[in-house]
């Protein structure tokens, strides 16, 4: 279970196969000029948050959002494999999300990483990032998102806009539920997630 410490989170900025709509998995499709220009938008944002240190995939598109949200804190980066968007297999590149819903649901899909062990995956790199100076920033991908948000109870799962700074509360209580606010000035106003 995840440690029951504050952090944020940061889905990477939008890439052309975003746009598409393709699955990109862990081909390493590069930010496009709008997900550049999220990415500057979600720096002004993570500049008021006094973070301490930047915990983020190894895949391209969340090192550069990284990088642009980084550029005038100077924090220490740490790169996760374990972070990294869930292997979609033979749907990369892909339009068929047909398969997702069963995904979701732990049933069997032939070629993709299972939901299960891709849970279990971003949990040591969850658990790792969060052993990191806090404030943390984790900078990853819309499945990261997915999987912390069944790993802390979540029923039901909220997709992550692309750039858009999330910060996840744990329970004040125990046997509480987990809180994640969306913020900032961005085009997705405030809102609150509850499990």
């Amino acid at each position: 279970m995840l440690p029951r410490r504050p952090f944020y989170f940061l889905r990477h900025g939008e890439t052309d196969w975003n746009k598409a709509r393709k699955l990109q998995g862990l081909t390493d499709v590069p930010l496009n000029a709008r997900g550049e220009a999220q990415a500057e938008l979600a720096r002004a944002i993570a500049a008021g948050l006094g973070l301490k240190s930047i915990a983020v995939s190894s895949l391209s598109r969340a090192r550069r959002t990284a990088e642009i949200v980084n550029r005038d804190l100077g924090l220490l980066m740490t790169h996760y494999d374990s972070l990294r968007e869930f292997d979609v297999g033979p749907y990369e590149g892909s339009t068929d999300g047909s398969w997702l819903d069963r995904w979701f649901a732990d049933g069997a899909v032939e070629g993709p990483e299972s939901f299960g062990d891709f849970r279990q995956r971003v949990l040591a790199g969850t658990i790792a990032a969060l052993t990191l100076e806090h404030p943390v920033l984790i900078v990853a991908h819309g499945g990261v998102f997915w999987a912390l948000q069944r790993l802390l109870g979540f029923a039901d799962l909220t997709h992550a806009p692309n750039a858009v700074v999330a910060r996840f509360d744990p329970p004040a209580a125990s046997g509480g539920a987990w809180r994640i606010t969306l913020l900032g000035d961005q085009p997705t106003p405030p809102s609150a997630i509850t499990a």
